[in-house]
């Protein structure tokens, strides 16, 4: 039975791509279709699972073989499944070194990942404190004003950086929010000399935090570790014993995801 029938309609859900991926979730139990094939599993017409499979095809989610005309997975499929993978192995991998860095400072860590003009974030570990600040996975904040965020853009090239926010509004949540691309531009350009990023009370008056790069097996910069605590916790000094820290604590994390620069290290 299809699932559509299974379950009360949703009057919020695309009945189109519903299809799809009920398309979509066949290849999990299958790994190559025919359109015969598929139309007998979902109860569906010729017509409309062809096209669906016409659509994913040339979106290279699947792949049709010119011979059998049999359609299996395609690339963009399998690249969808080793991002999820990555992200999955992120979050284990980063969880004990957090509860470590939580447990020495007493302060709030979590890890995030840049998706679009956002960073997300994927794992987190509370600190001690009686005061301290609030972390959740999923939470997501605007890249441009967190520490996450533009230590995940100073890698990438100015023109990258462009274009993430080409048509964007850069808010303004304190006096020192960055609300210009070129500021915003040459803060990267520092960021990316000293290694590590701060949040000087951009989002939040009396909140600072520290960010520091993770790699992955690739070498590539893949996530943000940071620590988040109070200003008034959060000065010189302090961060001046905090840097060694945070970093120290991203190579852990880069060197257990197997990036090859961390190991050398």
């Amino acid at each position: 039975m299809r699932n559509s029938e299974a379950t009360p309609r949703d009057p919020y859900l695309l009945g189109s791509l519903h299809k799809g991926l009920e398309v979509l979730d066949c290849f999990a139990r299958q790994e190559s279709w025919s359109l015969a094939e598929l139309c007998a599993a979902l109860g569906q017409s010729k017509p409309t699972v062809f096209r669906i499979l016409h659509t994913l095809e040339a979106f290279g989610y699947l792949a049709r073989h010119a011979t059998t005309g049999r359609y299996t997975p395609g690339m963009r499929l399998h690249g969808l499944g080793s991002a999820a993978v990555r992200q999955e192995q992120l979050r284990w991998q980063a969880l004990a070194p957090l509860q470590d860095l939580a447990r020495t400072t007493g302060e709030t860590v979590h890890v995030g990942i840049l998706h679009e003009a956002e960073a997300v974030c994927v794992q987190a570990v509370e600190g001690t404190r009686l005061v301290r600040m609030q972390a959740h996975v999923g939470k997501r904040t605007p890249a441009h004003a967190s520490a996450l965020g533009k230590m995940l853009l100073a890698h990438r090239s100015p023109t990258e950086v462009a274009a993430i926010f080409a048509g964007r509004t850069l808010a303004r949540f304190t006096a020192n929010t960055l609300t210009t691309l070129p500021a915003l531009q040459a803060a990267l350009e520092h960021i990316r000399a000293q290694g590590h990023a701060l949040d000087e009370e951009e989002i939040e008056v009396g909140l600072r935090c520290l960010g520091a790069p993770i790699f992955d097996q690739a070498g590539r910069p893949c996530a943000c570790l940071a620590i988040s605590a109070p200003a008034a916790r959060m000065e010189a000094a302090r961060l001046a014993e905090l840097v060694p820290l945070v970093m120290t604590t991203a190579a852990t994390i880069s060197r257990l995801l197997g990036s090859p620069a961390r190991q050398a290290a």
